[in-house]
C-alpha cells in the first residue's frame, strides 16, 4: 500500500511540472496580427530561441516564415503600402501560432518521455522491493504482485491517454491554422482578379486617348501612357494646351478609378549634359504630376520621377529613336497588384 502511495505521489508531480510547462512561453495571438514586416522577423528570430532542440519541425516551419518574412520585406522596401505586405502580418501570425503549436508539443513529447523513464524508473524500484519482499515475506508474495500490476496498468493508461489528448490538440489547431490560411489565400486570389479586371476597364478607357502623341501599352508594371516631348515647348516643362486637355481625360478615369495609383516618368535622349537632362525630366514629371492633383487626383495617389537619358527605349543614334526616348510615362497600376 506505502508503494502504491509512493507511485501516485510521484505521478501527480510529473503531471505538475508537465502542466506548469505547457502553459509557458506563448505569444498572443491578437499581438501578432498586428505586426508590421520587421516586427514579424524579430518574433521569429525570438521564437527561435525558445524551440526545443528536438523539435524539427518547428524548426523548419521557422525556416520557411524567415524567408517568406525576407521576401516580403524586400518588396516593403519597393512599395510599403503593398497588399501583400499587409496581408503577410495575417500570414506571419498563422506561422508563430503553428511554431508555438510544434514547439510545444515537442515539450509535451518531452514531458511524456520523462513521465515514461520514471514511470521505468518506478518499475524497476517495484520490481527489486518485491524481490526483496519475497526473500523475506514469502506468503504476501500474492497481494503485493497483485497491487503492483494495478499500479503498472493505471501508469501505462494515464499515459496514453495523454499521448492521444497532445496528438488531438496539435491536428486541432494545425487545421485551424490550415482553414485561416486557405480562406485568406482565397481573399488575396479574388482581390487580385478585381483589381486585373478593373485595370483592364481602366486600359480600354485609356485606349481612347491614343495617338500619335500619346501611346498606351501594358507591361509587368502596368499600364503605360507614353506622352511625346511634342507636347512640350523644347527644352522647356511647361505643359502646352494639347497635353493638358489628354491630362485632364486621363484625370477623369483616374477620378472613376480611385484603385489606380500613377508613377510620373520622365525622360529626355542624350542630348545635352546630363545633369541639364536629369532636372528637366524631374521638372517635366513633376508639373504633370501637380496637373493631376488640381484635377482632383489625390496627392497620395502619385509619385513622379525624373530619370534624365538613362532609360532609353530606343536608339539614340538616330533622329526617330531620340524623339522616342524624348517622353513623360505615366505608369498606372491597380494598387492591389
Amino acid at each position: 500500500m506505502k508503494l502504491a502511495t509512493l507511485f501516485y505521489t510521484s505521478l501527480l508531480s510529473a503531471s505538475f511540472i508537465f502542466a506548469s510547462n505547457s502553459n509557458t512561453d506563448s505569444l498572443s495571438t491578437k499581438q501578432a496580427a498586428s505586426w508590421s514586416v520587421k516586427a514579424c522577423q524579430e518574433s521569429l528570430t525570438n521564437l527561435n530561441k525558445e524551440i526545443p532542440a528536438e523539435a524539427l519541425d518547428a524548426k523548419i516551419t521557422l525556416a520557411e516564415a524567415q524567408a517568406k518574412a525576407s521576401l516580403v520585406a524586400a518588396q516593403e522596401i519597393k512599395n510599403p503600402k503593398a497588399t501583400s505586405v499587409a496581408a503577410f502580418q495575417k500570414t506571419c501570425s498563422l506561422y508563430v501560432d503553428l511554431i508555438q503549436v510544434q514547439a510545444k508539443t515537442q515539450l509535451l513529447r518531452n514531458s511524456l518521455q520523462s513521465l515514461w523513464e520514471k514511470r521505468t524508473s518506478t518499475m524497476q524500484t517495484a520490481m527489486a522491493t518485491k524481490d526483496s519482499i519475497e526473500n523475506f515475506y514469502k506468503n504476501k508474495t500474492s497481494a503485493f504482485a497483485n497491487a503492483l500490476e494495478e499500479e503498472k496498468e493505471r501508469l501505462a493508461l494515464t499515459s496514453e491517454e495523454l499521448i492521444q489528448k497532445a496528438k488531438a490538440r496539435e491536428d486541432s489547431i494545425k487545421a485551424a491554422a490550415d482553414e485561416r490560411e486557405a480562406a485568406l489565400q482565397k481573399a488575396l486570389d479574388e482581390e487580385r482578379q478585381k483589381a486585373e479586371a478593373r485595370q483592364q476597364e481602366a486600359k480600354n478607357k485609356l485606349n481612347e486617348l491614343q495617338s500619335k502623341l500619346i501611346q498606351v501599352t501594358q507591361d509587368a508594371r502596368g499600364i503605360i501612357l507614353s506622352m511625346s516631348d511634342i507636347l512640350f515647348d523644347v527644352n522647356k516643362a511647361s505643359l502646352k494646351g494639347d497635353l493638358k486637355t489628354s491630362l485632364a481625360k486621363v484625370a477623369g478615369i483616374l477620378s472613376v478609378y480611385q484603385e489606380l495609383n500613377v508613377s510620373v516618368e520622365g525622360h529626355t535622349d542624350n542630348t545635352g549634359s546630363e545633369e541639364h537632362n536629369l532636372k528637366l525630366s524631374e521638372q517635366r514629371a513633376q508639373n504633370v504630376l501637380d496637373f493631376l492633383v488640381n484635377q482632383g487626383i489625390e496627392a497620395s495617389r502619385l509619385t513622379s520621377k525624373g530619370y534624365g537619358m538613362t532609360l532609353p527605349i530606343a536608339n539614340n543614334k538616330t533622329k526617330e529613336g531620340r524623339q522616342k526616348n524624348r517622353r513623360v510615362d505615366l505608369v498606372i497600376k491597380d494598387k492591389a497588384l
